[in-house]
């Protein structure tokens, strides 16, 4: 029998400061924008995690799976350097980690 491959959770956690949101529809707009890139590009899940009700900020979080640690890495990164030339202009904060399942 052979051995479980390994597999490797990439997770970036991603802070959208909008202080310039006059309404949850405007703050939508830009959820709705940055979730279908990142869905589209990477093939990542991609869900709003928390500030649901808040019109200034919004916390997205991304998650791709790798069978190898560098690979994981890679998608991370790619992740991150995606988010910030597509998304340069408005505040954001990102936090990535990869964890092995």
């Amino acid at each position: 029998m052979s051995e479980p491959k390994r597999l490797y959770l990439a997770l970036l956690t991603v802070t959208v400061r909008l202080e310039g949101a006059r309404s949850l529809k405007d703050k939508r707009m830009v959820v709705r924008s940055l979730k279908d890139v990142m869905r589209s590009r990477f093939g990542a899940a991609v869900a709003e995690v928390d500030g649901l009700d808040d019109k200034t900020r919004a916390v997205v979080a991304l998650a791709g799976l790798a069978t190898a640690r560098r690979r994981a890495d890679a998608l991370l990164a790619s992740f991150e350097n995606h988010l910030e030339r597509r998304f340069g202009d408005l505040d954001l904060t990102l936090e990535g980690q990869v964890v092995e399942l």
